[in-house]
C-alpha cells in the first residue's frame, strides 16, 4: 500500500471523521466528505478483485456499528445527520463488495 492508493486514504478519512464524533467534536464534513470519495473509489477499484484488502474490510465492518453508537452521543439533528450518514456509509460500504455479474 501507498499512502495515496484508496485503502490508506479510506483509513485516514475514517479515523478523522470516527475520531470527530467520539471526541464530542461534532460531524466533520470534510472528513465525511473524504471519506465516501474513499469508499467510492475502493468500490471502483475492488470490482476487479476476487477478495478486498484485509485494512479495507477491517474499516467496512466498522462503518455502520461504530457510526449509529456514536449517534447516541448527540441529540435532536446532530443524532439525526450521523445517522443518516450510518446509512449511507453502509450503502458504500456493500457498494465495495458487491458482486459481479456472473458471481455466486
Amino acid at each position: 500500500m501507498t499512502p495515496n492508493d484508496p485503502v490508506s486514504r479510506m483509513v485516514r478519512a475514517w479515523t478523522a471523521f470516527d475520531g470527530s464524533l467520539r471526541s464530542g467534536s461534532g460531524f466533520d464534513e470534510r472528513a465525511y466528505d473524504a471519506l465516501t470519495a474513499a469508499l467510492r473509489a475502493c468500490a471502483a477499484e475492488w470490482a476487479r478483485r476476487d477478495a478486498v484488502p484485509r485494512l479495507g474490510a477491517n474499516v467496512l465492518v466498522d462503518l455502520f456499528p461504530a457510526t449509529e453508537a456514536n449517534a447516541a452521543l448527540y441529540e435532536g439533528e446532530a443524532a439525526d445527520r450521523i445517522m443518516r450518514a450510518a446509512y449511507e456509509l453502509h450503502a458504500l460500504a456493500g457498494d465495495c463488495v458487491a458482486l459481479r455479474e456472473g458471481d455466486g
